[in-house]
């Protein structure tokens, strides 16, 4: 006869699925409304379970929060190392991410919105550090972090207004790709031709 699993094997696995299911539902509802407008009875049930999970599992709403954006960060991150990085490039797979962090610092949270700084995966200070490896000797770090400024602003920019961007230029659906790529180009030209695609390590 098949054993049956130790009581705390099982206590893990309903702890992992309930904190899985916790900080799935976050990263949508801070994606789409931001970390003020969230409160943990929507977070609970979207997740189908007790808000009082929320506290027992994270501590409180920003705990789990930061979980959230952890988890978003770390997605992005991965996807730019299997990638490389390209301006505008994975937003469609990592649109979650952008609109997150820019939904985070609209509200005033910059901790959460820089937590793939703390958690040392920020794809916009590798790219920094590579452009600062490859640009002319006679270039400082601050010519560095204004070049970067740049493209930043305009692709967490864009996450948020493309739908707009596309409706009031008239922009049709079929035509929606060689914008993107227009925009890329340019971005790209912007941090000095290279889309810093061999090495976004930290």
């Amino acid at each position: 006869m098949k054993a049956l699993p130790k009581e705390s094997d099982a206590t893990e696995r309903g702890r992992s699925s309930v904190e899985e299911k916790l900080i799935t539902a976050a990263c949508t509802l801070l994606a789409k409304s931001g970390p003020n407008a969230v409160s943990n009875r929507d977070i609970a049930k979207l997740a189908g379970v007790n808000h009082g999970q929320i506290h027992h599992y994270f501590g409180s709403k920003h705990g789990l929060l930061k979980a959230a954006m952890s988890r978003v960060s770390q997605m992005h991150w991965d996807y730019t190392q299997e990638n490389g990085y390209i301006p505008l490039k994975g937003l469609e797979q990592g649109h979650i991410y952008a609109l997150a962090v820019v939904r985070c610092a609209i509200d005033g949270e910059l901790e959460l919105a820089t937590q793939h700084v703390t958690d040392n995966i920020s794809v916009p200070r590798s790219v920094l550090k590579n452009r600062i490896k490859s640009q002319d000797p006679s270039l400082t770090q601050l010519d560095a972090q204004c070049a970067m400024a740049v493209p930043v602003a305009i692709e967490m920019g864009w996450a948020v207004l493309e739908p707009y961007i596309f409706n009031a230029l008239d922009i049709k659906e079929e035509d929606v790709p060689k914008v993107r790529e227009h925009v890329a180009a340019t971005l790209t030209a912007i941090l000095g031709g290279t889309n810093f695609a061999d090495d976004t390590s930290p």
